[in-house]
Parts: C-alpha cells; sequence; structure tokens
C-alpha cells in the first residue's frame, strides 16, 4: 500500500505544483490586487459564507461513495442512482436555505448576487467532488489527479485573458464568480461522461438491487455531520469578521491575505487525504496494518510546519510585503497564528482520516462538534477585542486541539502505532528553530539569513529522525 501511495502522491503533486500554487498565489492574488481589499474582502466573507451549509450540499455522500466503492466496486451499481439523486435532493435544499440565511443576514442586491453565484458554484463542485469519489473508490488515481487540477487550469486560462487580455476594462469581481460557474460545468460535464463509462463496463451484467432513500440517509448522515463541524470551525471565521467588526469587508479581505497562505496549504494536505482515505478504508476492511503509511503520511504532512512557522515569525512581513501592494497592520499576526494552525490541520488530516476510514464515526462527531462549539466561541470572544487576529487565534487553537485528540482517539483504539517521542522531538525542534531566527534575524543579508535557517532547520530534522527515509525504501519506490 506504501508503495501505491508514494506512487500516486507524487503524481497528484507534481500536477498540483503546476497548477494550484500559480492560481492561488499568481491569479487569485492579483485578482484582490486589482479589485482591492474592500471589493475582495466582500467576494471573500460571502465565499466563507456559502461553506457553511455544506453538509447539506453533500451530506457525507461523497466519503460514504468512496469509502463504499472501495471497499465492494460492485456498490457503483446498487447505490449509484439513488446517491446521485439524494445528493440532488439535498444540493437544492442548500441552494434554498443558503439564500435563504444569506437574505436574513442582511444581504441584498450586489451581495446578495454574489452570494447566489458562489452558492451555484459551490453546488457544482460537491458534484465533481461526487463523480470524482467514484475514480477514488476504483483505486483510478492518476485519473481522479488529473482531475483534481482541471477546473483549476481552466480558471487560470479564463481569468488571465479577463486580467490582462480584455481591452481597457477593469476586472470585476463578480468575472470570478462567472467564469468559476462556467469551468466547474464545463469539467462535471467531461467526468460524468467518463464515470458513466467506467460504471456501464464495471457492472453491465449485474442485477440492481433496490436501496431506498432512508437506508441512505442513515449510512451518511454521520459523514454529513463531521463534514458539518469541520466546515464550520474551518470557514465561519472570514463571516464572523465581516458581520462583527467595523468595516468588516476591508477586514475580511485583510484576514483573506494571510489566510491566503494557509489555504495553499490546505489545498496540499486535502490531495493527501483523498488519496489516503480510499487506501486506509480499502487496507482496514481487509484487516492490513496501516501504521507504516500513516507513519509516512503524518511526517510528510507535519514537518513543512517546521520550516514554516519560525519563517513566518521571522519573516512574515517580507512575505506580505512582496505578495501584495497593501499589507494589513493584522495581517502579519495573522500569518504567524496561522502557521501555527498548520500544525492542527497536519494532524487532524492524517488522523481524522484514519480514525473516518476505520469507520468510528461516533468519536469523529463528538470531536469535531466540541471544536465547532469551541471555535465559534473564541471568535465571539476574540474578534470584537483583537480582529483578525482573534480570529485567527480561534483557529489556530482548535485546529490543534481537534487534531491532538483525534491522535490520542487513534492511539486508544489501537489502530495505529505511533510513537509519542516523535513529537516531542518534533515540538522541540520548532522551538529551536524560533530561537534561532530569534537570534539571527537582522543579523546579515536577508538571503543568507534565510540559507542559514533553513539549513540548520534541515539538520535539526534530520538529527532528530524526524524524517525516517526508511518509510519510502521499504516502500520500494527509492532505491
Amino acid at each position: 500500500m506504501r508503495r501505491q501511495f508514494v506512487v500516486n502522491i507524487l503524481f497528484l503533486i507534481s500536477l498540483n505544483l503546476l497548477i494550484k500554487p500559480f492560481w492561488i498565489l499568481g491569479i487569485d492574488r492579483t485578482i484582490q490586487n486589482t479589485v482591492g481589499s474592500a471589493a475582495y474582502g466582500i467576494y471573500f466573507a460571502l465565499f466563507g459564507f456559502s461553506f457553511l451549509l455544506n453538509t447539506l450540499l453533500d451530506f457525507g455522500v461523497t466519503n460514504y461513495n468512496a469509502w463504499s466503492i472501495s471497499r465492494d466496486p460492485n456498490f457503483l451499481k446498487i447505490g449509484y442512482k439513488k446517491l446521485a439523486l439524494f445528493k440532488l435532493l439535498f444540493g437544492v435544499i442548500y441552494l434554498m436555505g443558503t439564500l435563504g440565511i444569506g437574505f436574513w443576514a442582511g444581504y441584498k442586491g450586489f451581495e446578495f448576487q454574489l452570494l447566489l453565484g458562489l452558492a451555484l458554484s459551490q453546488f457544482l463542485l460537491s458534484f465533481i467532488l461526487f463523480q470524482r469519489s467514484i475514480l477514488a473508490g476504483l483505486q483510478i488515481f492518476w485519473m481522479d489527479s488529473i482531475f483534481s487540477v482541471l477546473d483549476k487550469l481552466l480558471l487560470i486560462i479564463t481569468c488571465s485573458y479577463l486580467l490582462w487580455f480584455n481591452g481597457q476594462q477593469p476586472f470585476q469581481i463578480e468575472w470570478l464568480v462567472a467564469a468559476q460557474i462556467g469551468c466547474y460545468g464545463l469539467v462535471l460535464v467531461l467526468l460524468m461522461l467518463i464515470t458513466q463509462t467506467k460504471r456501464n463496463t464495471l457492472t453491465k451484467a449485474l442485477p440492481e438491487p433496490a436501496i431506498d432513500f432512508t437506508t441512505l440517509f442513515k449510512k451518511s448522515y454521520p459523514f454529513a455531520l463531521i463534514i458539518l463541524f469541520m466546515t464550520f470551525y474551518y470557514r465561519i471565521d472570514a463571516f464572523m469578521i465581516e458581520r462583527l467588526l467595523e468595516n468588516g469587508a476591508e477586514k475580511a479581505g485583510a484576514y483573506a491575505q494571510s489566510f491566503r497562505l494557509f489555504d495553499v496549504a490546505n489545498n496540499f494536505v486535502f490531495l493527501f487525504t483523498g488519496l489516503l482515505f480510499p487506501m486506509l478504508s480499502k487496507a482496514i476492511s481487509k484487516n492490513e496494518n496501516i501504521s507504516a503509511t500513516v507513519q509516512m503520511v503524518a511526517q510528510v504532512l507535519l514537518i513543512p510546519a517546521v520550516l514554516f512557522i519560525p519563517l513566518s515569525f521571522g519573516y512574515g512581513s517580507q512575505l506580505l510585503n512582496l505578495l501584495y501592494h497593501t499589507v494589513s497592520m493584522g495581517s502579519l499576526k495573522v500569518l504567524m497564528l496561522l502557521s501555527i494552525a498548520f500544525v492542527g490541520l497536519g494532524l487532524t488530516a492524517v488522523f481524522g482520516t484514519v480514525l473516518t476510514a476505520a469507520g468510528r464515526l461516533n468519536d469523529m462527531i463528538k470531536i469535531t462538534f466540541v471544536g465547532f462549539v469551541l471555535n465559534l466561541t473564541l471568535n465571539l470572544l476574540l474578534i470584537p477585542s483583537y480582529e483578525i487576529a482573534g480570529a485567527a487565534a480561534a483557529s489556530g487553537l482548535v485546529q490543534i486541539a481537534t487534531g491532538v485528540v483525534m491522535f490520542l482517539s487513534c492511539t486508544k483504539l489501537r489502530l495505529i502505532n505511533f510513537p509519542f517521542q516523535w513529537f516531542y522531538k518534533y515540538v522541540l525542534t520548532i522551538v529551536l528553530s524560533l530561537v534561532l531566527v530569534y537570534f539571527i534575524k537582522d543579523s546579515m543579508e536577508i538571503v543568507v539569513e534565510l540559507v542559514v535557517v533553513l539549513f540548520i532547520q534541515l539538520v535539526l530534522i534530520l538529527g532528530f529522525q524526524l524524517f525516517d527515509f526508511k518509510q519510502f525504501r521499504n516502500a520500494k519506490f527509492i532505491k
């Protein structure tokens, strides 16, 4: 399983490194610089708001579909049509609920039109993920990897034209929403043609037993609750900033400057979990040992935080000034706090995926519900006093707390065998790196400082054996 994971994740990362960083740091960043923080802040707040009812949009169907097909490919014949109708029904409820709550929250005119477009784009994107879950469940990871970047590639082409080649008219934020709808729609049509062909080829001679909506509801709602609570404590901060603060749209735009970098990290973490989940589901169903694979993935996802946390504390202002024309004073604090949150994001991604793949859904529901309540409470307490830094602090605390609890749950349930001493050395490496940056900062040219800091960090990582090359050698990929 480790060899399969390494080969596919390297292909997946290669594709995404070519596309997604350019989209987020190139096109999306340029759009914010072009339209201004206030206009982009409205979009960013509404974008986060459109995520809040994503549970209704998906209702756990995507994860349940991937989980079921990976365990038994014949489920594609048994449950596909009913799942698609089930998802469509809840998609309509999502649209009505999002627009209704948006109207109740005071969004009217241009803002309401923008919310409508974002809700439609989320609707299309959710169905793309549903179709991709078929490919992942069938273990056709190379094709799933291609479709993981195709929508962003089309958006890059479309928005590049609108930004630089459409004549004298300046870019409007609503163009971004329209481009998303068009690109997502095209990708969805292509995916449906492919998955329908796979379905017909795989299950042509099999009968189709009946599955009622009640059964699907009972099996998918635990996944839905997990997604609901995780979405809330990941996306609600921008909406609360826009609603709770004076000049909220502009403050949300300032928050987006640093959150964009955190979102880059989240996108790459999502690549790992999207590949890891169906693999672990299949391995656990066959009673295979998953500890070695989980350790390897945890090391790969958590070690980047060792590098990024000290660099964001020491050189975050230079990075933000490099990316944006105008940088808010609070953006640097947000960047530092969200860099710490990346540790929790990695823990949640790895050990939350293990719990879900093992079918420990009640445990995941309890953990994520507590995380949601804690995040909501902290945001209400911290945002009025500390503004965008308060939202970042709330996010960091909740991400780390939920990640640690998920790890302890995996260990207690004996789903994995992960050495505790690795985490002690991991935390010590981060602390030593922060001390190093504190003493070396402004003592020489910034390029020389960065080279020295990165070199010593790598020495610490190798010296404490945070990264085990044996995992890759045992996967028979690196010889």
